[in-house]
């Protein structure tokens, strides 16, 4: 975690009014959160799509996937392979989604 005294007072003078022009009234702090939350949500829209396309290819929807791959049946490595996906897609939105909901009520 970034604390004040990581970034020398030379720095954040040179900086303030810069990030003031672009509307970073908040400073090097509102600039760190506004990216980060883009980047986050980049993530977030990623595995959303990979999710849509799982959704797609196996013509139902998630719990409904989850549920029939913990169903002893035959082998399907393909399907086995997308409900793995699937689920890591999904936990890797749920972690995001946390993580962004704590940078913005930071």
């Amino acid at each position: 975690m970034i604390s004040q005294s990581s970034i020398d007072v030379e720095f954040e003078q040179l900086v303030t009014p810069v990030l003031t022009e672009f509307g970073f009234d908040g400073g090097i702090k509102e600039l760190v959160r506004e990216q980060l939350s883009l980047m986050i949500q980049s993530k977030i829209d990623h595995y959303e799509a990979e999710m849509a396309l799982y959704a797609q290819t196996m013509a139902c929807d998630y719990e409904t996937a989850m549920a029939k791959s913990l169903t002893p049946n035959e082998e399907e490595f393909e399907a086995d392979d997308i409900a793995n996906d699937w689920r890591f897609a999904y936990e890797a939105t749920t972690a995001y989604r946390k993580k962004l909901e704590q940078l913005l009520n930071a």
